[in-house]
């Protein structure tokens, strides 16, 4: 069977490593980039570990995988009669079966300016010119007080946020200087994380308060030009906005639209079998599915797929779809951490050592031991990339 998969993120990876060495299986891994990046561990790289821990090649997963081969290609269009994808490169890619794992873009809701002058963390190159900017933004000179505003309540403007005041404290006392700084974090809901049970977040905007951070709480943002942010009521004043909160499906599937049916939100309709045509499968965050966004949930639809890919080779009935309900872990801070597991809540060091161990499961789950071990070691190495210490 000719599978083509489509994404180098966590579904697209695990789905290959699951046919890898299959017999029966010939696997096309198409990805933009020669490379893996460990998306809940982006926040870390922007404020100071090593992005050795994020950015992971793609050959260090499948060097020995002989029924497997990876090609760092673009996928812009689809032929479903002919069963084949087209690449940005001209490359046609025929297929038995296609799994679409293409992840989320940013989305910036049409506010005016926001794609000019903030900093995103999606991807490792936009995390490493975050921290750049970050060093050159505090230790140029400036005696004025410096604010620092994500937006975004959601994981990822949660953790940057909590873990900002300690890395900007380092940087400050790395270099000698005592420029004043705030870290503000806008979110247009009522509270932070809002799809979380209020008692959960509750914890977590406390830690976040203990910590200096300033919560602008169901604040909408209007504009943002090169020194200030707009919001419904009031103003920042600030050189650097870091936007984390609006994501929104990979454009492929509208530009596609005979092939795909997508739900109000932009994402891809599928059946229980994740299917959104016969043979074609999206997973991830590109599925309309009850999870959809985690990697958890990513890794969770690779396996289904894969495991009814390899029942169908033996003409065996196709299992449905089950969600899975996944753990949050969301760290606020160093050291500090928000678990919710089922109806268990843990805060604090135990839920920080929690979440490294999670960090460290879901590296195992793609890498040999050593290697995983290596990798998640990475993430406690504090790194010190600003120019003037060259």
């Amino acid at each position: 069977m000719k599978v083509v998969i489509v994404g180098g993120g966590f579904g697209g990876v695990r789905a290959a490593l699951n046919l890898a060495r299959r017999p029966g299986f010939d696997v096309t891994l198409v990805s933009k980039q020669s490379y893996f990046e460990y998306h809940p561990a982006l926040y870390r790289s922007a404020t100071g570990r090593s992005p050795l821990e994020v950015a992971i090649p793609l050959a260090d997963f499948f060097a020995s995988d002989n029924n497997l081969e990876v090609v760092e290609d673009e996928i812009v269009s689809l032929d479903h009669q002919k069963k084949s994808v087209t690449g940005k490169s001209g490359s046609v890619f025929r297929y038995d079966a296609l799994i679409l794992a293409t992840g989320a873009v940013t989305q910036y809701f049409g506010i005016k300016g926001l794609r000019d002058y903030s900093y995103g963390i999606k991807t490792i190159q936009e995390a490493l010119e975050l921290k750049r900017h970050l060093h050159e933004d505090l230790v140029a000179g400036h005696r004025a007080e410096r604010s620092y505003v994500v937006i975004g309540g959601g994981a990822t403007g949660v953790e940057l946020a909590g873990e900002l005041v300690g890395y900007l404290n380092h940087v400050r006392r790395r270099h000698g200087i005592n420029t004043k700084f705030s870290v503000d974090l806008v979110e247009a809901s009522p509270r932070v994380l809002p799809s979380l049970p209020e008692s959960f977040t509750n914890q977590i905007e406390r830690r976040l308060q203990r910590l200096r951070v300033k919560l602008h709480l169901k604040t909408l943002v209007k504009s943002e030009s090169a020194d200030q942010i707009k919001l419904l009521r009031g103003d920042i004043e600030s050189h650097t906005v870091i936007w984390t909160a609006g994501i929104a499906n990979n454009p492929f599937f509208a530009q596609n639209p005979n092939a795909f049916k997508l739900d109000k939100s932009g994402k891809v309709v599928v059946n229980e079998y994740l299917e959104a045509m016969p043979g074609v499968y999206v997973i991830g965050d590109s599925a309309a599915t009850q999870f959809s966004g985690m990697a958890q949930t990513a890794i969770h639809d690779a396996n289904l797929v894969t495991t009814n890919l390899k029942r169908q080779l033996k003409h065996k009935t196709r299992l449905p779809y089950q969600p899975a309900k996944p753990i949050y872990a969301i760290p606020a801070g160093p050291g500090w951490s928000a678990v919710l597991w089922g109806r268990t809540k843990i805060y604090g060091r135990p839920g920080w050592l929690l979440r490294r161990l999670a960090d460290l499961r879901l590296y195992l789950r793609f890498l040999p031991l050593k290697k995983a071990l290596t990798t998640w070691r990475y993430g406690f190495d504090l790194e010190e990339s600003c120019p003037i210490c060259r």
